[in-house]
């Protein structure tokens, strides 16, 4: 029976394995990246939106090479949003790091930026994709909010950039690159996830090959006293993936995916006849270009 079951399991880690390598080759799972509290780091995040003039495909690609490589932006995101076309999120240690920032994309942009908008992200929340494996509601999430920075060194955050690049990496190949010993790695490793800098890793998947849609939700209240229902609500939805507190704009930001328009309206009507308190709910659609945590 022990040998059984044995082979059952290896049998099963190759068909498991064999499914992944279907859906990477497939253009579904484009990587891996592990969630990483910044703060814990000493970062805190911002985000800009970026109203722009028409920008043909070069133009487009060119820009997001810059805000990727230049500015370390750590989400890169394309939305059908009026006034603004696009915006990333970036993970600062100081306000004046923003500032200089704004400069480098200025000077960038030039006549093609019409305005931007800035805000600060106090909350940070992530939710597996549960409406993808049938599950009726999350059961765990994760947050990012201020919290006590832990000491680290110059291995730590150089492991920390290579694990955000390819979550999959070998300790072996980390070690190559950065010259250290790779039980050293495997131990900072470890230690990284204990103290929950690193929170878990997760499959960056592109949800437009599955038929599937994001949108961003601002939720305008009439008083701060719907909030925690409202992130109540968020906890157990199953197809909300991101919530938001913000300093700026609306009271609560969450995202969502959806298969289309006709779903969508059935979750906000859903959600304004359950939170009487809701003024307003503005809503689009959106593209992800980048999704790691680390600048």
């Amino acid at each position: 029976m022990k040998t059984k079951r044995i082979y059952r399991s290896i049998d099963y880690k190759k068909a498991k394995k064999s499914k992944i390598s279907k859906l990477e080759k497939q253009g579904i799972i484009t990587n891996y990246y592990p969630v990483i509290d910044m703060h814990k780091l000493g970062y805190h995040t911002s985000r800009l939106y970026f109203d722009l003039e028409e920008l043909d495909d070069d133009e487009t690609k060119d820009f997001i090479d810059f805000i990727d490589k230049k500015i370390n932006a750590g989400l890169i995101f394309w939305h059908d949003y009026l006034p603004y076309t696009c915006g990333i999120f970036l993970w600062n240690k100081s306000v004046y790091e923003v500032e200089q920032a704004i400069f480098k994309i200025k000077r960038k942009l030039g006549k093609k930026l019409i305005k931007y908008n800035y805000s600060l992200i106090s909350t940070f929340r992530q939710y597996p994709k549960d409406y993808l494996f049938g599950n009726p509601t999350h059961t765990e999430f994760r947050s990012l909010e201020p919290s006590k920075i832990i000491n680290h060194d110059k291995n730590d955050f150089n492991i920390l950039k290579l694990l955000s690049k390819n979550a999959r990496i070998s300790t072996m190949e980390i070690s190559r690159k950065l010259k250290i010993p790779q039980t050293t790695v495997s131990k900072k490793i470890k230690s990284l996830e204990k103290n929950k800098i690193i929170l878990g890793y997760r499959a960056q998947i592109n949800i437009t090959k599955l038929n599937q849609i994001n949108y961003f939700l601002e939720i305008y209240l009439g008083s701060n006293k719907n909030i925690q229902d409202i992130e109540s609500w968020a906890n157990v939805n199953k197809h909300v993936v991101w919530l938001q507190k913000i300093i700026g704009t609306c009271d609560l930001e969450v995202e969502v995916e959806v298969k289309n328009k006709e779903e969508l309206n059935k979750l906000l009507n859903s959600l304004r006849k359950k939170f009487k308190g809701i003024r307003k709910i503005v809503f689009w659609s959106q593209e992800y270009k980048k999704l790691t945590f680390l600048p």
